[in-house]
């Protein structure tokens, strides 16, 4: 196949997916076109998930409870091997805190999750306009921009190159028009930037090509078009029901036209039901005249949709591999059980090891190219997303507390000193440890 080497990312994105399918509307191949009969896009694109994000409480909810499980606490930038803070991280720290880094480079992400890739512009003070290669100054900022704001407008076309076939130019727009379709009289701005000062995310792609990034919401989307209809089709149910639709039923020898009491004139009997329906509807103290005529209620059947949603809801959450009860919660009030609460701490802790620290290498090793960041090696230490809350830790200082009141009651020395429950709790350790409380004296019988 002859790929044109200018075509746009959709385009390749389509090619891509056209060449995985042998056709791309259904699993079932009696039936190759079961998607679109089941009302499925034949392709996802990134106004799709966009939407679905946007609008849908599932698919918003799956991309936040990953990323902020993910980003629950900021990650180190340290020195290999230093527990305590060197110049190096102070440095670094300083830097993220003026620029408010992690919250910017935390959207990035998020914008990697809704689409098939984000991208990462930078901001730095060369000296040099956004088309020419980045060069050495201080970082100013950085801007996390959706995949509908940037694009690749020229590729390297030269096969000597060690960059064949990596973007050779980016355009770049200011403001995405999934977030307001409305540009108040404000044309689109593109801008030319060279691919120096730009970073790209695409969650699942291979060697470096952000075109064949996964993403999150691609493979439940059917299963999110699923929740949809059968919410909305429920909750239409509802609205029929209370519409009060009348029937009305006349005789054979009902007149099609009646006379007008007020102005004498001809109107058409029809026109007078669908005027007294109206205003019933619209009025709750109306009443209705049939002039012998049988008025009755279209009622339309109400179907349990928890089963449906049940079924739609946990394809969904296995196409995310997020257990049904961290993304939807249980309405009998029963928690998430600690298979499944750890089931997610292995899903976020996965992630951030082999999606984000390495997008966070690439950052900081960039940044250390062009001088914004001292040289020197580094390493991303990610907190403990399993770690015991305070009130766990005091109830584990308790119940070793216990434990050693329990030995001495059986005559038994302590199980844990002193040091061991104060971090068990917590806190830090003492250098030096308390006195024990004197011995009790005990009186002699004998005197």
């Amino acid at each position: 196949m002859t790929m044109t080497v200018n075509a746009s990312e959709a385009d390749i994105i389509r090619m891509r997916r056209s060449m995985a399918l042998a056709y791309g509307g259904g699993l079932d191949a009696k039936r190759p076109d079961s998607w679109t009969v089941f009302g499925y896009t034949e392709t996802v694109t990134f106004e799709n998930l966009l939407t679905a994000y946007k609008r849908g409480g599932a698919a918003h909810g799956a991309v936040h409870r990953l990323l902020d499980k993910c980003w629950q606490e900021w990650p180190r930038i340290k020195s290999p091997e230093a527990d305590d803070e060197t110049p190096f991280e102070k440095s670094i720290k300083a830097m993220f805190k003026r620029l408010r880094l992690w919250p910017k480079i935390k959207e990035f992400d998020r914008r990697n999750l809704v689409g098939f890739y984000a991208g990462l512009i930078y901001r730095v003070a060369d000296g040099l306009s956004l088309e020419q290669p980045l060069g050495r100054g201080e970082l100013v900022d950085v801007i996390p921009v959706f995949q509908d704001q940037i694009k690749v407008t020229a590729w390297v076309t030269d096969k000597t190159s060690p960059d064949y076939g990596k973007p050779a130019m980016f355009q770049y727009r200011s403001k995405t028009l999934g977030e307001n379709n409305d540009q108040v009289g404000r044309p689109d701005e593109w801008a030319d930037v060279h691919p120096s000062r730009v970073q790209m995310l695409a969650e699942g792609s291979v060697g470096g090509n952000f075109l064949d990034g996964v993403p999150l919401l691609e493979a439940g989307f059917n299963s999110l078009v699923d929740l949809e209809k059968i919410s909305g089709g429920s909750a239409e149910s509802f609205l029929k029901n209370s519409a009060r639709t009348l029937t009305i039923n006349f005789d054979g020898d009902a007149p099609q036209t009646i006379q007008d009491p007020d102005t004498g004139e001809t109107v058409k009997l029809k026109d007078v039901i669908e005027g007294q329906v109206a205003s019933l509807n619209s009025n709750i103290d109306k009443a209705l005249v049939t002039g012998g005529a049988k008025a009755s209620t279209l009622q339309t059947t109400q179907h349990d949709p928890t089963g449906a949603f049940q079924l739609a809801a946990n394809n969904f959450s296995a196409s995310v591999r997020i257990p049904f009860t961290v993304l939807f919660g249980q309405q009998t009030g029963r928690l998430a059980s600690n298979e499944d609460k750890a089931d997610m701490l292995a899903r976020a802790a996965g992630r951030q090891e082999t999606e984000l620290t390495p997008m966070l290498d690439e950052f900081v090793q960039r940044m250390q190219a062009i001088g914004a960041i001292e040289a020197g090696e580094f390493e991303i230490e990610w907190p403990d997303l399993g770690a015991p809350t305070d009130d766990e830790k005091l109830t584990k200082a308790e119940k070793m507390a216990k434990a050693n009141q329990a030995a001495g009651a059986a005559g038994m020395p302590p199980i844990f000193d002193d040091n061991e429950i104060r971090k068990a709790a917590g806190y830090e350790e003492r250098t030096e440890l308390p006195p024990l409380p004197p011995e009790p004296v005990v009186a002699d019988p004998a005197a």
